[in-house]
């Protein structure tokens, strides 16, 4: 079983030594994990979270519901957002399955500032998040939110974009039409007119 409060450190550490920097450059994950280092030197999520950090983003990571409640309603609270949006009925059940219970299932007449979306993929190598059409907007994707909340599991974390494309092959069997990658350091996210967050669900302990 893998030691999910060692790993939880070593990304605290890796935020808060990005937190107060003015200028994106690479971080030597070695000086953050100290005797940690030999058991995460092969996982791939902290590869993604060194990448994915050191471009300026924001991440929280949960191994348990209640983490995952409580970086939500965080979020939602700081935003002072009414409900959340989400892409999918499956997700708005699982927001209230974990006990977010303002939340509410998106479409294209009732778009909302503050939403929620699960992901495709994240890649280790560049610290990106693969989102795509099969969510549940459709062409209506996050991408325009003012805030946009990705849940990911540590199980989708792959190392390149190669193995993000075998990945959604074996899940629709077919690439989707619409397909949204994005990292804190592209576009609008960096210019600060929209809000990017990636809460990262242990599931591999």
């Amino acid at each position: 079983m893998r030691d999910t409060r060692n790993k939880e450190q070593i990304f605290k550490n890796l935020r808060n030594a990005l937190m107060d920097k003015n200028d994106v450059e690479d971080v030597d994950l070695s000086t953050l994990v100290g005797n940690n280092q030999a058991a995460t030197e092969n996982d791939i999520s902290v590869r993604f979270a060194e990448q994915y950090v050191a471009r300026r983003g924001r991440m929280n990571y949960c191994y348990n519901e209640e983490d995952i409640r409580k970086e939500i309603e965080a979020l939602r609270q700081l935003h002072q957002a009414d409900t959340i949006g989400c892409a999918s009925e499956n997700l708005t059940g699982f927001l209230t399955h974990v006990g977010v219970t303002n939340s509410e299932t998106s479409s294209c007449d009732k778009p909302n500032r503050f939403v929620a979306t699960l992901c495709e993929a994240l890649t280790a190598d560049n610290g990106s998040i693969i989102i795509t059409s099969n969510q549940g907007l459709g062409t209506n994707m996050p991408s325009m939110a003012e805030i946009t909340v990705v849940l990911a599991f540590t199980s989708q974390v792959v190392d390149n974009w190669r193995q993000a494309m075998e990945r959604m092959q074996e899940l629709y069997g077919t690439i989707p039409e619409q397909m949204l990658v994005t990292s804190p350091a592209s576009g609008v996210y960096r210019q600060g007119r929209q809000h990017l967050y990636l809460i990262l669900i242990e599931d591999e302990a």
